[in-house]
């Protein structure tokens, strides 16, 4: 008798890595990754992306023939009905058609789906939200990434890029952000807003041992730097705490407009400062959002980690095309 089990892959495609995974009933049957090196072009990444699927199909012990399909999870705006992406610029994806050219050579259904929306729907399903059917996830890592499940569903919006929660600007004044604005959350609350801080702050002599073990460089200022000297420096815990309250205002907007019952934090910045950043921002969103609002909101950590985005993007494959 044959068997009954779906397979699909979830895929994860990041700005330095990429991970292939066999996912059968919420369970991770096989891995498979590379780096994502992007420095010549689109088709060497799609060659890679190609070269990954069928090694964690291998692993798996499974034919191509026992797969229902792909959900690539990819960073940046995509058009998702044609499968198209957009515009990744660490990748040098522009207007490309990733689901026709991936479909071509490996002959299965490909779905793109963005990879907040991914990580935020594995967590509604297996994670910290399951049980939840309003959810809103923030993950603030490099920058800001945002994603909303209202009753059940994943909301995309009208051209399917929803969730750029970390532009919206929180002070008009405030620093400059990689979109082009000022002010907006992501500056405040990412990690590379507040790299950019620390490093002004440990240039001018403030912080000796951060600049010591970090230097003049923001890129060097990972969520570890902050979480290691948080308790040690007073200016790295001045950054954190500002960082956190800012979180705790978008949250607050966030609260106000879509009501959602439960609200998923994420990303390297709260991996690794744990309950100290989440306290805080939970604390000033519950200081500016609507108390008639804001009252029955749980806020929790992210459970799945790096497993978020490929079992997402399984049960999304399994949910909206099988």
């Amino acid at each position: 008798m044959a068997s009954k089990t779906k397979y699909a892959i979830g895929f994860d495609l990041g700005g330095t890595k990429m991970i292939s995974a066999v996912v059968a009933d919420g369970k991770i049957l096989s891995r498979a990754r590379a780096k994502t090196g992007a420095q010549h072009g689109p088709e060497e990444v799609l060659s890679k992306i190609i070269s990954v699927i069928y090694e964690s199909i291998e692993k798996a012990e499974l034919k191509k023939d026992d797969i229902s399909g792909i959900c690539l999870a990819v960073p940046g705006p995509l058009d998702r009905d044609k499968g198209i992406m957009v515009y990744t610029p660490n990748l040098g994806f522009v207007d490309y058609p990733m689901k026709k050219n991936l479909e071509k050579v490996v002959g299965l259904p490909v779905l793109l789906e963005n990879d907040v929306n991914a990580g935020t729907y594995g967590e509604y399903k297996q994670g910290s939200a399951k049980g939840y059917r309003h959810i809103l996830s923030l993950f603030p890592g490099t920058g800001m990434g945002g994603a909303m499940i209202l009753d059940g569903r994943l909301y995309r919006g009208a051209s399917g890029n929803a969730g750029e929660m970390g532009h919206i600007i929180i002070d008009r004044s405030g620093p400059l952000c990689g979109c082009g604005n000022y002010g907006c959350l992501e500056a405040f609350s990412s990690r590379t807003g507040m790299a950019k801080e620390a490093v002004a702050s440990a240039s001018a002599g403030k912080s000796p041992e951060v600049y010591k073990n970090a230097g003049s460089d923001f890129k060097n200022y990972k969520s570890r730097v902050f979480a290691e000297f948080y308790h040690s420096d007073d200016t790295i815990q001045k950054i954190v705490n500002r960082g956190a309250k800012y979180l705790g205002i978008g949250m607050a907007n966030f609260v106000n407009i879509f009501n959602p019952e439960v609200i998923v934090l994420g990303g390297g910045v709260v991996e690794k400062l744990g309950r100290i950043y989440i306290e805080k921002a939970e604390k000033s969103m519950r200081k500016y959002a609507l108390q008639a609002l804001s009252k029955d909101v749980t806020v929790v950590e992210a459970a799945l980690g790096d497993d978020a985005v490929i079992l997402g993007a399984a049960h999304i494959l399994f949910d909206e095309a099988v």
